[in-house]
């Protein structure tokens, strides 16, 4: 198993070519016996945005996808320039935000759509994922583009086949949550995003409001000191609450807001198998048919041009079982282990949400009981 990290500061740009220094470790499987040189030996390697797009086309086209949820790749923010970075497609869109803070969104994305296909018990076995986390030449490249009528072509499908009854209730029920819950998790990514903005409103409405105080105390307190370091005070306050607001923003932005947004889109991976499994079981469903309409009724009756009908049908009947059959214990497996991520992922992110709440919170009052206590001793 490969444990990932993308940090942010080994990101280097050349051009309009933005390119992410990758390191991997090899993690010793606890039944091996004699470690080799490969294990615990960090791997660098550099990589673009379009090598993760190359992975994930050969995932997604080179496997048996039909019941595996594949880990959804980030969406390509575009040029490192502030000015393209203040608007983001969709639920994406965030107030601007430094360049450091920008990057390390990147980063985390990428680095999370990274182990989350090194820790699958499937995908971690395409020959693939080693090449790209091992190998120093970059990998061949080539545009990765979804055109607009796919989109609307998928939609029409979809909308078809989205009422189709199973054949399992609990299947049915699991159609039915997944698919409030990609509108859930994307009311909630868009409310977090409303959140950061307004957030930061507030920090900038601190920067006015200290310079206001501080140059009409100025102002007020002439040559008076005590005044002025009083006002001053009160003044490097307000910034600090400021800063905290910005600290708390970007590191809320960098950690939760993240994960809301990866598991938006990976819901609608989620959704995107079960889909592939209702269209398995919709050719079952209709070879089945066609096998009974073939059957012969009376065999002193029937020509050989009936049995050769018959035989194929049968043929596609098992071949259509087996396929659904396989893709809906897969289907199983994998919502078991979607839901055990999920749970666990926001679950780690919450505590380090509300520790990192309290603690900011904490060396805000500390700084502004300080101010007061000045400010109560003045005579």
């Amino acid at each position: 198993m490969w444990i990932i990290s993308i940090p942010d500061n080994g990101v280097s740009q050349k051009g309009d070519k933005i390119f992410y220094c990758i390191k991997s470790t090899k993690k010793l499987d606890t039944y091996d016996s004699e470690p080799c040189d490969e294990h615990n030996h960090e791997i660098c390697v550099m990589r673009q945005y379009k090598d993760f797009q190359w992975l994930y086309h050969h995932l997604s086209t080179g496997n048996d996808i039909g019941g595996i949820i594949i880990p959804p790749i980030p969406d390509k923010l575009g040029s490192r320039t502030l000015e393209t970075r203040k608007i983001m497609a969709g639920l994406r869109q965030r107030i601007s935000i430094g360049e450091i803070e920008a990057t390390a969104i990147d980063c985390k994305k990428l680095e999370i759509f990274l182990n989350k296909i090194a820790g699958h018990p499937y995908l971690a076995q395409d020959n693939h994922v080693d090449c790209f986390l091992t190998e120093q030449e970059t990998p061949e490249r080539f545009s990765f583009k979804k055109g607009f009528f796919d989109n609307v072509l998928k939609s029409i499908v979809d909308f078809r086949h989205q009422k189709y009854k199973d054949r399992e209730p609990a299947f049915q029920q699991d159609r039915y949550v997944i698919n409030n819950a990609c509108m859930y998790w994307k009311n909630v990514n868009q409310s977090f995003s409303q959140v950061i903005q307004s957030r930061r409103k507030v920090a900038v409405a601190l920067i006015i409001l200290a310079s206001n105080v501080v140059y009409i105390g100025a102002e007020i307190a002439g040559n008076m000191s005590t005044e002025r370091k009083l006002i001053q005070s009160f003044g490097e306050c307000l910034n600090f609450c400021r800063k905290s607001i910005d600290a708390a923003c970007d590191v809320n932005e960098i950690n939760f807001g993240v994960i809301l947004d990866y598991y938006a889109d990976y819901y609608e991976e989620a959704k995107e198998m079960l889909y592939r499994r209702t269209i398995r079981m919709i050719d079952y469903d209709s070879a089945l048919r066609a096998y009974e309409k073939a059957k012969p009724r009376y065999q002193e009756s029937v020509s050989r041009e009936f049995y050769v009908a018959y035989w194929k049908a049968d043929v596609k009947r098992k071949g259509t079982k087996n396929a659904y059959e396989q893709t809906t214990e897969t289907a199983k497996n994998e919502l078991k282990r979607f839901n055990f991520a999920r749970v666990r992922d926001l679950r780690d992110t919450l505590l380090k949400f509300a520790e990192f709440q309290l603690a900011a919170a904490r060396n805000c009052c500390t700084v502004i009981s300080d101010v007061l206590i000045t400010l109560k001793d003045y005579r």
